[in-house]
């Protein structure tokens, strides 16, 4: 009993010195953590062209945290698996914002076809180059619609059109799109046919999407390979943890085990990481 009660005066000295130090900058790096991906998740899960309260995503994630600490203290009752959930959490954050991300880099990627085939036809029906964009802006769905308002108030500010599109390249990191903006300023600056180009970059990108999605297909076995060989660990010591306790305790109990744990975590992050990069295939 004595032991027990010197060890839990230990832990909270540990916790009060640990707090006096380091407490103000984790707070205020948490804080900052936090109200950067919820402005990003306010943008990403905004219902049509309106965005969610970033203060109230905010104190969602706060909560989660705190939550994930509290489990992890109150299920373990050990301050490392508390500190590992809280880390967790974070992660999940910063991974969750990354996909939506990517979501909304994919659903551009899935208009370029189209805007292609759109600012052909304008510029076929006669109109300029910033009409063109100006219909995209209206007519078009997110996120192409909000790039092509964003690069026509640049416009309206005093940018050059090169500038602008130069600038949502930028911002969208589309390959495609590259394409065609580098279309447009040759063809700016040396003349030409730009309904014709028009014509060849859409029959180009029509190719390429086809190509993309042979290898989506052809690569999908070795993603779903890749994900059940990386969660297979987490899933059988869980298993194992409710069928026989005893025998997976140590690594949750001991120091040994901690550590074991967490080189485990670290060499499937690390695979994890090979996987993917193997089975993406740049067109």
């Amino acid at each position: 009993m004595g032991l027990l009660i010197l060890a839990i005066l230990m832990w909270g000295i540990t916790g009060v010195v640990l707090f006096l130090f380091f407490g103000e900058t984790v707070r205020r790096w948490i804080d900052n953590y936090n109200a950067k991906y919820a402005e990003r998740y306010a943008h990403y899960l905004r219902k049509g062209v309106k965005k969610r309260d970033p203060v109230q995503i905010k104190r969602w994630i706060l909560w989660a945290e705190l939550g994930a600490f509290a489990v992890g203290v109150l299920l373990f009752r050990n301050i490392i698996f508390a500190v590992w959930a809280l880390g967790f959490v974070v992660f999940a954050v910063y991974y969750i914002a990354r996909l939506l991300h990517n979501r909304e880099l994919e659903r551009f990627d899935n208009q370029m076809v189209d805007i292609t085939y759109a600012m052909k036809n304008a510029l076929k029906a006669g109109m300029t180059l910033q009409q063109a964009m100006s219909m995209i802006a209206t007519e078009f769905s997110p996120p192409a619609s909000e790039q092509f308002r964003i690069a026509l108030g640049e416009i309206q500010l005093g940018a050059s059109i090169e500038d602008s599109l130069k600038h949502m390249e930028e911002r969208v990191d589309n390959a495609d799109f590259k394409i065609m903006v580098n279309a447009i300023e040759i063809l700016r600056q040396t003349g030409g046919n730009m309904v014709e180009t028009f014509e060849n970059i859409t029959e180009t990108l029509k190719t390429r999407k086809r190509v993309e999605g042979k290898i989506k297909t052809l690569t999908a076995q070795g993603r779903m390979q890749a994900l059940i060989l990386c969660a297979m660990p987490f899933v059988m010591a869980l298993m194992l943890y409710f069928l026989n306790r005893p025998y997976v305790e140590p690594l949750f109990t001991t120091l040994l085990g901690n550590v074991i744990l967490t080189i485990v975590l670290l060499l499937v992050s690390t695979g994890w990481i090979i996987i993917k990069k193997v089975i993406t295939i740049e067109v």
